[in-house]
C-alpha cells in the first residue's frame, strides 16, 4: 500500500510552498487524534449506553472474516469535453464561466444600478458595464490576488514605486469602484424565486457553477467531504465559528473534492439547521453531496463528524464506497472492551472486527483511532509512516481502510491551501462578496486541474499554479487596451469602437479564430452567437481580442 508521501505534482507544488505556520497537525490521523483530545471531556460526557445494542454486538465478529472485493468506479476519470493540449488558461476558464454567465453578470450588475440610482440619485457618474469591461474587473481582481496589497487603491498609486502597477493601464480606479459597488447576481424585484432560501440571490450562481464542474471534469474514484470556510467576521446569521480551521470565522462550506488534486466536484454552503430529518445533519450532508453519483461506487472519505453506521449501510445501498474515522459514542458499534477506547492495546498495535459489509478497527498511536469502512477486507494491510524518536521514519503495519484514510482523507485541504494563496481578500461589508470571490478562486483552480489533465505531458505550465493564474488574469485583461487607445475595445452592445463583439447570429457559427487555431488537428472548433457585425465573423468573446489585434492592427 502505497504512503502518503506518494502524491501527485500538485502535492508536491503544494509542499515546496507550504509553510507549517498553524498548529493544527498536517496528518489525517494525528488531526483527528488532537480534535478528539480537545473535546474528549465532552465526548465521555455525551457517551451512550451501549448496552442498548445488543443486538449489533452479536452481529460484530473478530476472526472467521468473510471477504470484501472493491468495486471499480463507473465512469471514466478526466476532462468530460474536447481541450486541445495547448488550451490558454482562458479557454479553459470559459468552460467554468461561459458566455452566459458573463452576460448574467453584466446584465443584474447594470440592473441593480439603475435601481440603485433612482432610489438613491448620486452624483457621480455612471454608464451600464460592457461584457469586456466584467471580465476586466474579474481580471483585475485575479490579479489582486497574485499581487496581493493591503487596500484596493492601492494598485493605482503611482508616486511611490512600490505599488506602481499596471492596473491604471486597464481600468481607471474609478471605473473599477463603481463597478465593484454595484456588483451584483440577482433582481432584487424578482418574483420568480423562493425567498424563504437565504441564499436567494445567490442561488443561480451555485447551482450553475456545480454544474459546470461536474460538466467539465470527472474525478478518479477517490473524493472526501469536508468543510471550509469562507472568511467573514461581519454580522450574519450562519456565520460560524470552527477552532479548528485556519479560518475560524465565517460561512461553512460543505465540499466534495478529488482528494488527489483539490477539486471540487460538488458543494453546498451552510446556512443553519433546516430540515436535518431524523438522521442528522451530517448524514443529510454526506448524502446531498454524493447523490450524483449513486451506483458509481465512487470512495468518500470522510472525519469523524460524518461517519456512522448507519450512513455507511446506506451509501453501500446507493453503491457508493465510504472510509472515516468514527467516534466511539456512534450507535452500532461493537461495545466488547477490547473494540472501545478502553482496548489496552500496545503502541502501534490494532484489531478489526467485520459486520455484513462494514469493517471496524481500533488502532492505537499516540492516541487510540477507531476506522470504520463499507468497502474494505478486514484482512488486507497497509502501511503509515510515523516518526521515532531522533527524526527517523518508518513505516508501521495498520489495515488497508486506516492507510486509505491517511491516503485520501486531503482534498478539501489541498483545495483551501492551494486557493488560499491567491485568493481576492480585500474586506467587504457585504458577506456575499466573500463567497462569489471564494467560488471564483475555487473556479480558477478547478480550470487549471482540469488544463493540467488535459496538457498531460506536454502542460506548459510546469512550475505551479500561480504561473497559469497570471496568465489568465493577463488574458482576462487583455481585451481592454491602454485608455490612451478606445477604438480597440471588445465590448459587447453599447460599444462605441469601430469593431465591436456582439450577439449577431440566431444560429450558432464556427468560431473563426479558433478554427485558424485548430486547423490541421482532429479537435472540432467551437461554436457561437457571438461576432463582430463590422467583419461578419463569428467569434467568441474571448478570441475577440486576437481577432482585432491580426486584422485591424
Amino acid at each position: 500500500m502505497d504512503d502518503l508521501s506518494d502524491g501527485s505534482d500538485i502535492e508536491d507544488e503544494l509542499e515546496d510552498e507550504l509553510e507549517d505556520s498553524d498548529d493544527v497537525p498536517a496528518d489525517p490521523l494525528a488531526r483527528d487524534q488532537w480534535m478528539r483530545g480537545m473535546f474528549e471531556e465532552e465526548e465521555e460526557e455525551e457517551e451512550v449506553d451501549l448496552g442498548e445494542f445488543v443486538g449489533f454486538q452479536d452481529e460484530w465478529k473478530m476472526g472467521s472474516y468473510h471477504p470484501c472485493r472493491k468495486r471499480e468506479f463507473s465512469r471514466k476519470p478526466g476532462v468530460k469535453i474536447d481541450l486541445p493540449d495547448d488550451a490558454t488558461p482562458l479557454l479553459v476558464f470559459s468552460q467554468i464561466f461561459t458566455e452566459e454567465l458573463w452576460l448574467r453578470l453584466v446584465t443584474e450588475t447594470n440592473l441593480y444600478a439603475e435601481q440603485s440610482r433612482n432610489e438613491t440619485p448620486s452624483s457621480s457618474k455612471w454608464t451600464p458595464v460592457t461584457m469586456t469591461e466584467m471580465k476586466t474587473f474579474i481580471g483585475l481582481c485575479v490579479a489582486m490576488g497574485i499581487l496581493q496589497l493591503p487596500a484596493r487603491r492601492d494598485h493605482w498609486r503611482q508616486k511611490k514605486w512600490l505599488f506602481q502597477t499596471n492596473f491604471p493601464e486597464a481600468m481607471a480606479r474609478d471605473r473599477f469602484a463603481m463597478i465593484w459597488r454595484y456588483l451584483h447576481l440577482q433582481d432584487n424585484q424578482a418574483n420568480d424565486v423562493d425567498r424563504s432560501d437565504k441564499l436567494w440571490k445567490r442561488r443561480w450562481f451555485l447551482n450553475y457553477l456545480t454544474s459546470q464542474f461536474q460538466s467539465l471534469y470527472e474525478v478518479n474514484g477517490y473524493v472526501t467531504v469536508d468543510e471550509s470556510m469562507v472568511k467573514f467576521k461581519g454580522r450574519l446569521a450562519f456565520r460560524q465559528y470552527l477552532p479548528l480551521k485556519p479560518t475560524k470565522w465565517g460561512v461553512k462550506v460543505w465540499v466534495m473534492a478529488e482528494s488527489s488534486t483539490g477539486y471540487i466536484t460538488n458543494f453546498q454552503v451552510y446556512t443553519g439547521r433546516e430540515g436535518t430529518g431524523e438522521k442528522g445533519l451530517a448524514h443529510r450532508v454526506v448524502m446531498d453531496l454524493a447523490t450524483p453519483y449513486y451506483g458509481s461506487h465512487l470512495s468518500i472519505f470522510m472525519d469523524n463528524f460524518y461517519s456512522g453506521v448507519e450512513l455507511f449501510e446506506e451509501m453501500k445501498g446507493h453503491g457508493l464506497d465510504a472510509c472515516g474515522t468514527v467516534r466511539a459514542n456512534r450507535k452500532g458499534l461493537p461495545k466488547d472492551k477490547m473494540l472501545t477506547k478502553q482496548a489496552a492495546l500496545d503502541k502501534h498495535t490494532f484489531r478489526v472486527a467485520q459486520k455484513n459489509d462494514l469493517t471496524f478497527c481500533v488502532w492505537q498511536d499516540t492516541k487510540v483511532v477507531m476506522v470504520l469502512s463499507n468497502y474494505h477486507d478486514p484482512t488486507e494491510k497497509g502501511s503509515v509512516s510515523r516518526r521515532r524518536q531522533g527524526g527517523t521514519q518508518t513505516a508501521v503495519v495498520v489495515p488497508a481502510c486506516l492507510s486509505d484514510y491517511q491516503k485520501y482523507m486531503k482534498g478539501v485541504d489541498l483545495l483551501d491551501q492551494m486557493i488560499g494563496y491567491y485568493q481576492f481578500q480585500h474586506r467587504s461589508k457585504k458577506w456575499w462578496r466573500r463567497l462569489f470571490f471564494f467560488f471564483l478562486a475555487a473556479g480558477c483552480y478547478n480550470a487549471y486541474v482540469a488544463a493540467r489533465c488535459a496538457g498531460g505531458n506536454t502542460f506548459k505550465y510546469k512550475s505551479g499554479y500561480k504561473d497559469w493564474l497570471e496568465d489568465l488574469a493577463q488574458e482576462l485583461v487583455t481585451p481592454v487596451t491602454a485608455r490612451s487607445a478606445p477604438q480597440c475595445s471588445s465590448g459587447p452592445v453599447g460599444a462605441t469602437s469601430e469593431h465591436d463583439c456582439e450577439k449577431i447570429f440566431e444560429k450558432r457559427k464556427v468560431c473563426r479564430e479558433c478554427a485558424l487555431s485548430r486547423s490541421g488537428t482532429d479537435v472540432r472548433a467551437s461554436a457561437t452567437v457571438y461576432g463582430c457585425r463590422q467583419c461578419n465573423e463569428a467569434l467568441h468573446v474571448e478570441c475577440f481580442g486576437k481577432h482585432v489585434r491580426r486584422h485591424h492592427l
